[in-house]
Order: structure tokens, then C-alpha cells, then sequence
């Protein structure tokens, strides 16, 4: 009974977070539950649905299936994302358990990264317990098809150890950063490409 008060409380608190000034508006999918106080949001909820159910699909086919629960919260804004996560307003969603956090769905859609967000955080809502860092997001960036975009070549980050390349995911500076998914990206799709999603979700890198 406590557990539940706590995570009514929890929700309520969000609810405020998210719409200081009106009442959110909170939709449902499945298990899926998507919270948003911008009412131009409603009209990206087909996409976020559509991106969820490819991605769930998918990840039950990988022997990773979601939360049968997962709830989305989209931030009213950048600096209201900042404020629910603690995170950088230039990171797109941040993913606590079986909870999203997303920017605006509007502003994600605009800049074409929706349908690649919503899967990147399926991923995510699914990885093996105690997967590193920078071995989860590598793995969430090539199976949301984030990797495509990374640029040729290499980082200048190949010689960080796996803790190095941790910590400097936690970088707030958008271009440390960047080059930091990117390596972490070239590592686990290595591992993808050469021994097989299994082998990389056992954690069993290439040399």
C-alpha cells in the first residue's frame, strides 16, 4: 500500500512538473502511456505508437521484451526536460526503468528525430540489468539506427578505457559528448557485426 501512495505521489508530482499551468493530458497504448502538456503533441502520438510497437516487436525478437508497463513523460520544453531529469537540454529523452522522459514530441518530430528516440528508449526500457554505460547506449544507438548518422572515421577516443568512455558519456559539453556515443557506438556495433546481438548482450566485446 505504501509503495503504491509513493508512486501516486510520484506521478502527481510529475503532473505538475510537466504542466505547472494546465492539466496534462495522458493517453494510452497498450502498455504504453504517454503523458504530455503541449496539446500540439497529440499529433505525434501515431508516430511514438507506430516507433513503439516496431521496437517492441523487434526487441521480443532479440529475447529482450519491454516492460508489459512503460510510461512517457514529454517535457513542455527544453528547460523543462533539464528539470525533470537533471539531464542536458541537448539530450533528446532519458530513460529511468520503465520510464521515458522525452523533450517536446513536436520538437522531436521537427527535427526528425522522433520514431529514432522512442526506439532508442525501447531499448533501453529492455537492456540486460547491469549492461555499462557505454555499452548500453552503444547497443541503443545501433538498434535505433542512431549509428547511421554518426560520422566516418575515427573518434580520438579509441584508447579510453570502458570507465574512461563512461565517464566521459556523463560530459555536458555537446561535442565531448557526441564523440563519446560515436565511440561507443563503433565499439558495441562491432561486437554486433562480428559475434552476433547475443554475444554483445552477454556483454562478450570484440578484441
Amino acid at each position: 500500500m505504501a509503495s503504491k501512495t509513493i508512486k501516486m505521489a510520484q506521478t502527481s508530482l510529475l503532473l505538475t512538473l510537466l504542466s505547472p499551468t494546465s492539466l496534462a493530458a495522458q493517453v494510452q497504448h497498450g502498455g504504453l502511456t504517454v503523458t504530455y502538456s503541449d496539446a500540439r503533441d497529440r499529433l505525434q502520438l501515431g508516430a511514438v505508437f507506430r516507433a513503439w510497437d516496431a521496437a517492441a516487436r523487434d526487441l521480443k525478437a532479440l529475447g529482450l521484451p519491454p516492460p508489459a508497463k512503460v510510461s512517457v513523460f514529454a517535457a513542455s520544453g527544453a528547460a523543462n526536460f533539464t528539470a525533470l531529469t537533471g539531464e542536458s537540454a541537448n539530450i533528446a529523452a532519458s530513460t529511468r526503468g520503465a520510464t521515458i522522459y522525452t523533450q517536446r514530441l513536436t520538437a522531436l518530430a521537427l527535427s526528425g528525430r522522433l520514431p529514432i528516440t522512442i526506439r532508442h528508449e525501447a531499448f533501453h526500457t529492455a537492456q540486460p540489468a547491469g549492461t555499462p554505460r557505454w555499452l548500453a547506449e552503444g547497443l541503443a544507438r545501433t538498434f535505433s539506427g542512431k549509428a547511421n548518422n554518426d560520422p566516418p572515421g575515427l573518434t580520438g577516443l579509441g584508447n579510453l578505457s570502458a570507465d574512461e568512455l563512461d565517464a566521459r558519456l556523463l560530459s555536458r559539453d555537446p561535442a565531448r559528448l557526441n564523440a563519446a556515443y560515436t565511440e561507443a557506438t563503433r565499439r558495441a556495433g562491432q561486437t554486433v557485426r562480428l559475434k552476433g546481438w547475443k554475444a554483445a548482450l552477454a556483454g562478450k566485446l570484440s578484441p
